[in-house]
């Protein structure tokens, strides 16, 4: 006892004082002994009346701490958080620091309450800080609005530590709302249960606060059975002032919960009001954002529009570029044209686009009394039917609903008279409102222009589908050309022949193309001598020798200038062959019966001056004769005079074979196994002037029908040219192959190539004329391939030589198969 009287006289309790702390001395048993002089004034009771209580009666000490409390723990001294009590029944939170002394224990209480509320104004205001950087970051971030509002409530979850946040926004035209963003852990059923008080909240258009769910008339009952139960709310509503207006509008309610009771402070309110601002202003550039968005898609829709419907006549095009462009800003499930016959008092069905099962199709017929259609045809005025199950103001309307249509726009059309209407239907009720109508009267102006030629249009795009159907029917090339020679417009024959696509002609000179064709031009052009607007021809020749008639004829327009030239080109390659055939095949006839009469009647004195050679060959034997010096010479003289007979009968024999037909014995032969043994008589000549024999036949090669006798003349005559015409080291090539004729005719090709001197292109047009040659005098009669040319075509095929000049001659013949 006299120790805590010293220790209560002591320096200690003083300095306590000094500090604005206050001083409890108690005995081990926590009974107040003594206090320092400050605990009247802060906890209201004398040391007197405090002297002999327990430490309880000033303090509130948690159970658990309280059975820490003791000489071991205490030595150094032992803080805690406890709750001060006034006399008055007032609390404070105070800070307790317990030291223990030789007497028993001393306590030294700080009230703390103004440091708490300092460090929760601090910690707020951090928060806040937080806060609202988080929010300028998303703010400013370029996001869409819904990724910023759900970026929000998950920070405000995340920074304030509570439970859940939600943001609900006003439809608009409407007084409800509809859930917008909730943070990632909150469910939708948790939601629907206080979503009355959120609406209470927009509108009201105050911040509403509830701190006890439990016992808040505000929110009894919203609280479902089985859901997570919060017992602070709070709601604040997002408002938007623009200026001058006098009410704020309502865009939303910002709500935040706890499962904490008095979560929630006006602090707090005031802090949520602030973020709510915030989101108005975001909410408010949105959807100005998203309505300047739309009217500059209005406006590119309408310039897109009308920058189509001026580079097109076909309404049928127009149209579907319009149902296109038009499906991006406004939902529809039938679109179509409606032309007005005002004489008929009918609306016809001009044009139509739906995926729906629909008899309402292109050409049917519909009045104009009793649709609401055929009303604004008439009036020009626009018409809404927002639900045609709900009402029917046009009594034939009701086949639209029958097909399931429930609401439709129609737009007039009109250009200096009523043309029609514009019309847009959907299956779901009031799609449609008059805002539809900035998009859709400008459209339908422009289309106005459109229909206004439509039907003209159509008529001369069917005249100008059959000119093009004539066109390209021609089988021939033909091809227009403007007056500086560039190709205008081909036919498809012009497209086939060249193989190119008619953009890669177009606009390319005539010249040009004529030489893709592998055809070549003219000397001149033809556009040159047209001045006299008289049609031209010309016969050209193709680079493989192929001939063509090309003709030019004037394009006059109504003035009588020649704007342009129609040509006409014909391969007349084949008809040049038949026609050379059938003139030497004439040629052949006549020269082969005038040829067999001169032979028969020089054979005749010829044999006559045969025998009397042979006789006087048999007088020279005479002895008598050879005695006379005179005579010596008379026997080599009439040797001589009997060869040269022997030589002109062999000649006329020639002339006769040309003459008169083969009449050889035809049958299916084998033309692999005919070459071959023409290659086995000729082989010994080949071998000795070192030339080589090639040979690559078709081992699938059909028979023909022939005579073998003249069609082995063919191939020897043939071959034996080509020895005589080659130097040392010369090659002949002979192939066989099979093919077939433009009417699928089978056939048989033989190919002789050599790689001799080759034939002048004056010369080869005469190599088949009897009697023609290049051979010195002596050495050809001219009538080898003559005779080869009559054989081939008794045999129905025909023969046809290709030549360069020092580098080669090919013979080609083709014969018919023969036939299985």
């Amino acid at each position: 006892m006299q120790k805590t009287e010293e220790f209560i006289n002591s320096l200690p309790l003083r300095v306590i004082d000094s500090l604005h702390l206050y001083a409890f001395i108690t005995d081990d048993d926590g009974v107040i002994v003594q206090t320092s002089d400050r605990v009247h004034e802060k906890f209201l009771y004398t040391s007197d009346e405090l002297r002999g209580s327990n430490i309880g009666v000033v303090l509130d000490i948690p159970v658990g701490i309280l059975r820490r409390i003791d000489r071991e723990t205490t030595r150094e001294g032992y803080i805690f958080e406890g709750t001060g009590r006034l006399k008055n029944g007032e609390v404070f939170t105070a800070k307790v620091t317990v030291v223990s002394i030789d007497c028993g224990y001393i306590y030294i209480v700080e009230d703390i309450t103004n440091v708490l509320k300092i460090a929760e104004r601090a910690t707020l205001r951090r928060r806040e800080i937080n806060t609202y950087n988080t929010l300028s970051e998303l703010l400013s971030s370029g996001r869409s609005l819904k990724e910023i509002l759900d970026g929000t409530v998950d920070m405000l979850v995340n920074i304030m530590d509570i439970d859940g946040a939600w943001i609900f926004l006003s439809e608009e035209d409407r007084e409800d709302v509809s859930l917008c963003c909730k943070d990632k852990k909150t469910a939708g059923a948790e939601i629907n249960a206080y979503e009355g008080f959120f609406k209470r909240a927009l509108q009201s258009g105050r911040a509403l606060l509830v701190r006890d769910s439990l016992n808040d008339p505000r929110v009894q009952g919203m609280r479902c059975e089985g859901e997570v139960e919060y017992k602070s709310l709070a709601g604040v509503p997002i408002l938007v002032r623009r200026p001058g207006q006098k009410m704020p509008d309502k865009k939303g309610v910002l709500g935040v919960v706890s499962r904490k009771k008095d979560r929630f402070s006006s602090l707090d309110v005031q802090f949520l009001l602030t973020i709510a601002n915030h989101l108005g202003v975001a909410i408010e550039n949105a959807h100005l954002i998203t309505d300047l968005i739309e009217k500059m898609d209005q406006i590119r829709l309408i310039n897109e529009i009308a920058s189509i419907i001026n580079s097109s006549l076909s309404i049928g095009h127009i149209f579907r570029i319009i149902v296109s462009e038009v499906r991006r800003v406004i939902d529809f499930d039938r679109a179509s044209i409606n032309i007005l016959d005002e004489e008929q008092k009918q609306l016809m069905i001009f044009a139509v686009d739906t995926r729906l099962p629909t008899k309402l199709v292109k050409g049917i017929y519909a009045p104009v009394e009793g649709t609401s259609s055929g009303w604004v045809a008439v009036n020009q005025k626009p018409w809404i039917n927002y639900d045609l199950e709900r009402e029917i103001p046009f009594r034939y309307d009701s086949v639209l609903l029958k097909e399931g249509i429930r609401s439709t726009i129609s737009i007039p059309l009109f250009k200096d008279r009523p043309l029609g209407t514009l019309n847009f239907d959907s299956l779901t009720p009031e799609r449609y409102s008059e805002r539809d109508y900035e998009i859709l009267i400008p459209i339908a102006k422009h289309l106005s222009v459109a229909i206004e030629n439509a039907l003209l249009f159509e008529e001369i795009t069917r005249e100008k589908r059959q000119w093009e159907k004539t066109f390209d029917a021609i089988t021939d090339m033909v091809w227009i050309e403007d007056l500086n020679g560039k190709v205008l417009r081909v036919n498809r024959t012009v497209i086939e022949k060249s193989g190119r696509p008619e953009l890669a002609i177009i606009k390319k000179k005539s010249t040009e193309l004529l030489k893709v064709l592998k055809i070549k031009p003219p000397a001149y052009r033809s556009v040159e001598l047209l001045k006299g607007k008289s049609k031209l021809y010309h016969e050209l020749r193709g680079y493989d020798g192929s001939i063509y008639h090309l003709w030019s004829y004037p394009l006059v327009d109504s003035d009588g200038k020649t704007y342009g030239v129609v040509n006409y080109i014909r391969d007349v390659t084949e008809q040049k062959r038949l026609e050379q055939q059938l003139l030497r095949a004439d040629k052949l006839a006549s020269l082969g019966t005038m040829v067999a009469g001169i032979a028969h009647e020089i054979n005749n004195p010829l044999g006559i001056i045969a025998g009397y050679a042979e006789a006087l060959l048999d007088r020279a034997e005479s002895s008598e004769l050879k005695k006379v010096e005179e005579f010596e010479d008379f026997p080599e003289y009439l040797e001589t005079i009997n060869r040269e007979i022997f030589r002109c009968k062999d000649i006329l024999k020639s002339l006769l074979d040309f003459a008169r037909p083969t009449g050889g014995s035809m049958r299916e032969l084998n033309l692999n196994e005919l070459i071959k043994e023409v290659v086995l008589l000729v082989n010994y000549t080949a071998r000795k002037s070192n030339y080589e024999l090639v040979l690559d036949l078709d081992d699938n090669l059909p028979a023909v029908y022939a005579d073998p006798g003249s069609i082995r003349q063919v191939f020897m005559n043939i071959i034996m040219n080509s020895f005589y015409f080659m130097d040392q080291n010369g090659r002949v090539n002979i192939k066989t192959m099979a093919s077939r004729e433009k009417d699928d005719t089978p056939m048989v090709d033989i190919l002789i190539s050599d790689n001799g001197r080759g034939i002048d292109r004056e010369v080869i047009e005469r190599i088949f004329d009897p009697f023609f040659t290049t051979k010195p005098v002596g050495e050809g009669t001219g009538l080898g391939l003559s005779i080869c040319h009559r054989i081939v075509m008794e045999h129905n095929g025909f023969m046809e030589v290709e030549s360069e000049v020092g580098k080669g001659t090919t013979f080609h013949i083709r014969l018919p198969a023969r036939r299985l």
